[in-house]
């Protein structure tokens, strides 16, 4: 097949007039031919690409595309408006290989964009809400909200900024889980195979409970606060409250507000780390009487902090949940 006809049956196909034997031709040469991420020359960037994904937009509402999951799909789309516009005469700017595939799901009208490039991808929801799609990852969701609830449904990871609306809850669905905030940012970690989901808040406060049979239940969830995590256990159906890898201030210190101590009770340090970061400490009996602790914890991670104090004073902290207890022989009487 000559390059102009491969161009024209790419056009017929975007547009969804091709027969059966030439949708199995094209995706046979697509398989051979896998996309990649190279950047494609393009000028009139607007008008061409609105051109593309209308024509994209027209075919799904023709031959819709089943969420079965369909991540070889995305690729084939992917590679075809990149040849497409790679062949377009007079290019003069250069404009991303898309690597996404937009489709109506099977609920009615809406979109499923699926990230096949090695990158995180950025899309910006009808109510505002942002959401960075991780790569290897799925993402279905209206065209538009009802009006009661935002669903949106993930096979993957995803970073959520969710535009606040007191009066349509914003709900991620995933495998086994429901995620639901009015308005915050968190990560939702659901891979397929993978034998555990992951809900890490960073502001806000997350409800994330089980689903089962497409029914919610209330009884196996819990309300995260920030550098709150939750690990959902796919087969015995559990789940485990933790701390975030790397805590993150959730309140700003006062002006003048330094994390350098001379001769400060201990106590008075963790009640600051507690206070800036969110997360419960807890301080076994009276094991930092008489601790003082002098040191410059500025810059440094919050487990970098808490070891330095802990080590200072002889003391040892644990992880419990989403809290901290700190125990040990502490400095005496």
């Amino acid at each position: 097949m000559t390059s102009d006809n491969y161009e024209k049956l790419i056009e017929r196909y975007i547009a969804g007039e091709t027969s059966a034997e030439e949708d199995l031709q094209v995706e046979q040469y697509l398989r051979k031919n896998p996309a990649d991420d190279s950047e494609i020359l393009l000028s009139e960037k607007d008008e061409i690409g609105q051109r593309i994904r209308q024509k994209l937009l027209a075919n799904t509402t023709r031959k819709p595309v089943r969420i079965g999951w369909w991540a070889a799909a995305a690729a084939s789309v992917a590679l075809l408006v990149g040849v497409f516009l790679y062949n377009a005469p007079k290019r003069t700017a250069y404009f991303p290989a898309l690597s996404s595939l937009w489709t109506w799901n099977d609920d009615g009208e809406g979109f499923a964009v699926s990230n096949t490039s090695h990158k995180p991808q950025r899309l910006t929801l009808e109510d505002g809400s942002v959401v960075i799609l991780q790569p290897n990852s799925r993402i279905s969701y209206p065209e538009h909200f009802g009006e009661r609830k935002r669903t949106v449904y993930l096979h993957g990871e995803a970073f959520f900024q969710v535009k606040r609306d007191v009066t349509k809850p914003f709900i991620v669905s995933t495998e086994n889980l429901a995620t639901q905030v009015l308005g915050t940012s968190f990560n939702v970690k659901s891979y397929d195979g993978a034998g555990s989901i992951e809900v890490q808040v960073a502001t806000g406060r997350v409800s994330v409970y089980e689903t089962s049979d497409k029914k919610t239940s209330s009884k196996n969830g819990f309300i995260l606060t920030p550098n709150q995590k939750v690990v959902f256990d796919k087969e015995s159906r559990k789940m485990e409250l933790g701390i975030v890898k790397n805590p993150v201030a959730v309140k700003r210190a006062e002006a003048g507000t330094r994390f350098e101590f001379a001769e400060i009770p201990a106590a008075e340090v963790l009640a600051l780390l507690e206070k800036t970061y969110g997360i419960d400490i807890v301080v076994e009996g009276d094991v930092l009487r008489n601790c003082l602790f002098t040191g410059d914890l500025n810059e440094l991670p919050m487990f970098d902090q808490l070891d330095l104090i802990c080590k200072a004073v002889n003391v040892e902290y644990e992880r419990r949940g989403a809290s901290l207890f700190i125990s040990g022989e502490g400095c005496g009487n």
